[in-house]
């Protein structure tokens, strides 16, 4: 009876828990446009720039779930030249992005690793994949929640050298 089937929840499936701390995944990574520049959105309370980027895991025993994350490209509150610290991280973020999806090694200075680290636009960062270390963000808000904690490239797949975001 649907009745039964829509007032008793005990046999109903507990809501899904977080993806643990530490756990490496594979991840596709597509940017939400914005309102600001096509890709961008922009707080118009902060005056901050930002990708609105959701994290698709694409294999595994997490695959098809999401995480959702802004990156920094430019803070509102930088006011002197080079004191953006947001926008330079989400930059740093890009860069290993780029690195990971196409097997780049952070300190490879070869012409094919200049070119790969380039892009034609923001657009090219839509789709790519790459693999991730997965944290957990405490929100009082919405609660707690996954966030991308550190982009695994070549150079960390050997040593324990970890780039954290």
């Amino acid at each position: 009876m649907l009745s039964d089937f829509l007032t008793d929840f005990n046999t109903a499936k507990l809501q899904s828990n977080l993806i643990p701390k530490g756990t490496i995944v594979k991840v596709k990574m597509a940017i939400k446009p914005g309102d600001y520049e096509n890709w961008f959105t922009k707080s118009y309370t902060t005056g901050s720039i930002y990708l609105n980027v959701e994290f698709t895991v694409t294999e595994g025993p997490y695959a098809k779930r999401k995480i959702f994350q802004v990156i920094g490209i430019k803070s509102g509150k930088a006011r002197v030249e080079g004191e953006d610290t947001w926008g330079e991280m989400g930059r740093s973020m890009l860069r290993s992005i780029l690195e990971s999806a196409r097997n780049i090694h952070s300190n490879d200075t070869s012409e094919k690793a200049v070119v790969a680290r380039k892009i034609n636009s923001i657009a090219d960062l839509n789709g790519l994949e790459f693999m991730a270390k997965v944290g957990i963000e405490a929100d009082n808000r919405y609660g707690d929640r996954n966030r991308i904690d550190t982009i695994i490239t070549p150079n960390e797949t050997q040593k324990d050298d970890w780039i954290p975001f």
